[in-house]
């Protein structure tokens, strides 16, 4: 449904820009939400882009939408405005957006903006202190902290008074020096009698995390224990900030995103910047590796060109042993990668997850090598023996690839590189390798 609604907007607004019609267009986006418009911001040029944007006459709604936008098109709106118009906008939102927003942009226009935000400005710039990936850099300073000796009729008076937050969930308990000791939902809070005191019913050592936490690990926390927020603290358990589950939902989408563009062979800065020569260089290294690796293939199909030679056939069964291995090495490579991502596989469970995932292949590799002997078998193709080479050549090909496949990226993330990042080109390259030592080994022992 959103989807269609966001397809009808986009399609009456261009319309009615190229007609001229720039009120109607501007009382449409008045009615419209700013999700929908974002999101027919994110689909038009970069030309069109600016011309529905510029239409928009709510400063509010301006803001909301730019909070919303994807990638670059947000940045490059903000820097194509004067920095007091810009500053305007940055102002009406929330300190966490402001900062990723003003994160993307180039630092000297980034400075000019931050100039003009008055007081709001030293919020921001708290944020942008912290590094880009990390629960600092994503967290909301807008939280309910109230002292452990408060009484829940001056808790309730005092929330009142404060009026709403971005991060109203939860009100979070501390000491005397401000450090977090309990935390208690809203619920909790106006269930209980006027006079008494929060320390006697809240939550003590609640679930938190750090300044420092990478923002995965934020996410992997907040889906673990079903939270609406998690509070951030510092090294001396300060309570700093708060991370809100919708910050947490750009987290998830972000970090799936880099990793199958990693598994690719590419980077989200190519979704940033479209260009082909930059495009080109960003995924070069990638091809590269696997051009190198060609000719590893190359050198051992030379070595066993006696067995090739005698028995033209292999030639004819080569691309689907490959092709099956290939297959199974990505799959295997993909559902580690996110298992560790997610959190579901531990580095220490390497020997669970690696029988899983090669048992598994094992049984597939039974069936498939059972019946590509079948076929060849049906064919009638070389001497008696050739049925068996082929079922051998796929089964050790699938084995080999799910067993590549599966500690590639284990033994990348035990070294402290992003198993995403290599294990495509390495994966691929290192089972199309192996699928070929493999036939031609099985068929010169039993050609």
């Amino acid at each position: 449904m959103s989807d269609r609604r966001g397809s009808l907007l986009q399609a009456s607004l261009l319309r009615l820009v190229r007609r001229g019609a720039w009120g109607h267009a501007g009382r449409l986006l008045e009615k419209s939400h700013p999700a929908d418009i974002a999101q027919v911001l994110d689909r038009l040029t970069d030309a069109d882009r600016r011309s529905v944007f510029d239409l928009i006459r709510s400063n509010e709604i301006r803001a909301d939408v730019l909070a919303l936008l994807e990638f670059a098109p947000r940045a490059d709106l903000l820097a194509g405005l004067e920095p007091a118009v810009a500053g305007e906008l940055v102002k009406r939102m929330s300190p966490d957006d402001a900062a990723e927003l003003l994160r993307q942009l180039p630092r000297e226009v980034a400075d000019e903006i931050l100039g003009c935000l008055g007081e709001f400005a030293e919020e921001v710039e708290v944020l942008l202190g912290h590094p880009a990936d990390s629960a600092g850099a994503i967290m909301s300073p807008e939280y309910f902290a109230l002292p452990e000796t408060m009484s829940v009729k001056e808790a309730i008076e005092r929330l009142q008074r404060r009026g709403d937050h971005e991060a109203s969930f939860y009100v979070y308990v501390v000491d005397d020096r401000s450090y977090l000791v309990g935390v208690l939902s809203l619920r909790q809070l106006i269930v209980q009698p006027p006079d008494k005191h929060l320390r006697d019913f809240m939550v003590a050592e609640p679930i938190r995390v750090t300044t420092e936490t990478d923002q995965e690990e934020v996410a992997q926390i907040v889906a673990r224990y079903d939270l609406l927020a998690v509070p951030v603290v510092d090294s001396s358990n300060q309570l700093v900030g708060v991370v809100t589950v919708d910050d947490v939902i750009d987290v998830i989408h972000d970090e799936a995103t880099e990793d199958i563009l990693k598994l690719a062979g590419t980077t989200v800065e190519e979704i940033h910047s479209p260009g082909m020569m930059r495009g080109a260089w960003i995924r070069f290294p990638w091809l590269a590796a696997s051009f190198v690796g060609g000719f590893a293939g190359i050198y051992l199909l030379d070595r066993f060109e006696g067995v090739l030679s005698q028995t033209l056939q292999i030639a004819f069964f080569l691309p689907i042993v490959l092709a099956m291995g290939g297959n199974v090495g990505s799959q295997c490579s993909m559902v580690v990668v996110r298992g560790i991502a997610t959190g579901h596989f531990e580095l220490r469970s390497v020997g669970r997850i690696a029988s899983h995932e090669v048992g598994t292949t094992i049984l597939l590799a039974l069936t498939f090598g059972v019946g590509l002997a079948g076929f060849a078998t049906l064919l009638g193709y070389g001497p008696p023996t050739f049925p068996a080479v082929v079922g051998f050549a796929i089964f050790a090909s699938m084995v080999m690839a799910a067993t590549l496949g599966t500690l590639l990226p284990l033994l990348l993330s035990r070294a402290g590189a992003d198993p995403a990042v290599a294990s495509g080109p390495f994966v691929t390259t290192s089972i199309d390798v192996a699928g070929i030592l493999s036939f031609c080994t099985i068929a010169s022992l039993l050609l």
